[in-house]
């Protein structure tokens, strides 16, 4: 079976997300661990800002069965109980496969149409071929999905002036301050996330922009793309001081700084925006309590976001028509895969049968009564091969319960060994 257990912005909160996002580091870990269960054989972890998500092939295990074995490596390795189960959802078979085509296709996104998705998928798959966790079904699986998401994007234009959540981060900024270019402006992160965020300020006509990140040389390169500048990241409170702006987007478990940190580093501008665009949160939430201080985290932008989306909604039935062609194809293949070497195993068990009884009555009987048995023998083979091929198909959910396809592998490889 192909599965995904996984939480979104859509079914857990930022404070709930946080808790089980996982840097590559701790998804190798994890993929790992996960594969080394007999009935987990392969494995792919996604982790964004608004989603983490596993998905997987199990074999010779129910569905029930597989989410669990999931679910326990995950709470174990993140250190959590089972309380928070509620936040999951769970998909198995072609509603997985669906489930992957609609997220790299950007419809479960926030935002409509946003891009970025496809480079975290990417990523989240060429990380889980580097740690040997996926082989030919997710492989196949993965590929279909981002030529999927390729296809929704060139017949729907859903990219065609995408709102992406680094630009929403911005528009607040614009909502909040008249004079937008004249705000001093403070960057914590010079990833993708934090590029896009300095792009569309510089695109506002923002000038007096700072990127501090943990490499300086990352720091510097963005900086010089946009006319800013830059600051050591162990001198970042100089720059809170100056900023009026601060956006934070870096990988951090824990809060880079709280209100007791920033306090004696602010310097009176009467509005400081502070945008936290981590997962988990690089700001702790107690800095909103600062007077003067506007804390927005990246579910606060989701408001600011929605306005956009109704004028994309008429693509959407559009993309999911394209989805479902993709999602049958897929099926198609899998589905064969699986039922081929049941059937195969089934054909050849009782063609043997039909073979060895043939030529014991043979022994016993004249030409004709031979060749009147031979064609009801092959007549009553080719029945009995259909009727098993059918009730194979029904009880295996036509190949995608394999813990069935298992039992028919296992029963007649025994017959073919007699």
């Amino acid at each position: 079976m192909i599965g995904i257990i996984g939480l979104s912005h859509k079914s857990a909160p930022v404070n709930i997300r946080e808790k089980f996002a996982l840097n590559q580091d701790d998804s190798a870990k994890l993929a790992k661990l996960i594969c080394h269960n007999k009935y987990i054989q392969e494995l792919v972890i996604l982790s964004t800002c608004n989603r983490t998500e596993l998905y997987f092939k199990a074999d010779e295990c129910c569905s029930s069965g597989a989410f669990n074995i999931i679910i326990s490596f995950l709470h174990k390795h993140v250190g959590v109980d089972d309380e928070l189960n509620k936040h999951f959802y769970r998909y198995a078979h072609d509603k997985a496969v669906n489930h992957l085509f609609r997220v790299v296709s950007s419809l479960e996104s926030m935002v409509l149409g946003e891009y970025q998705i496809v480079s975290q998928i990417k990523e989240a798959f060429n990380q889980a071929e580097q740690n040997g966790t996926v082989g030919k079904v997710l492989t196949r699986l993965f590929h279909k999905a981002l030529e999927t998401g390729k296809l929704v994007r060139s017949n729907t234009k859903m990219s065609t002036g995408a709102f992406s959540v680094s630009y929403a981060a911005v528009e607040k900024c614009n909502n909040q301050f008249k004079n937008l270019k004249d705000k001093n402006i403070l960057l914590i992160g010079a990833g993708e996330t934090g590029e896009l965020v300095i792009k569309n300020l510089y695109k506002k006509g923002c000038k007096n922009i700072t990127v501090t990140n943990r490499t300086i040389t990352k720091a510097e390169e963005l900086a010089k793309r946009y006319s800013g500048k830059t600051l050591p990241y162990n001198q970042m409170m100089e720059g809170i001081h100056e900023a009026e702006i601060i956006v934070s987007s870096i990988a951090t478990k824990e809060p880079i700084f709280n209100a007791a940190t920033v306090k004696p580093h602010l310097n009176g501008h009467p509005l400081v925006m502070m945008i936290d665009l981590g997962v988990p949160r690089n700001i702790h939430h107690d800095v909103a309590d600062i007077p003067g201080i506007a804390l927005v985290n990246v579910d606060d932008l989701e408001e600011v976001v929605s306005g956009n989306q109704e004028k994309k909604q008429a693509l959407v039935s559009v993309a999911e028509e394209i989805i479902a062609e993709k999602v049958g194809e897929f099926s198609d293949w899998l589905n064969s895969r699986n039922l081929s070497p049941a059937i195969q195993q089934i054909i050849a068990s009782m063609n043997m049968v039909n073979t060895t009884e043939l030529e014991l009555f043979k022994k016993f009987h004249s030409d004709e009564d031979y060749q009147q048995m031979e064609k009801y023998g092959k007549h009553i083979t080719e029945k009995l091969i259909n009727s098993m091929i059918k009730n194979l198909k029904t009880i295996s959910d036509n190949g995608r319960q394999t813990e069935y396809i298992k039992v028919v592998n296992d029963l007649f490889s025994q017959i073919n060994e007699q």
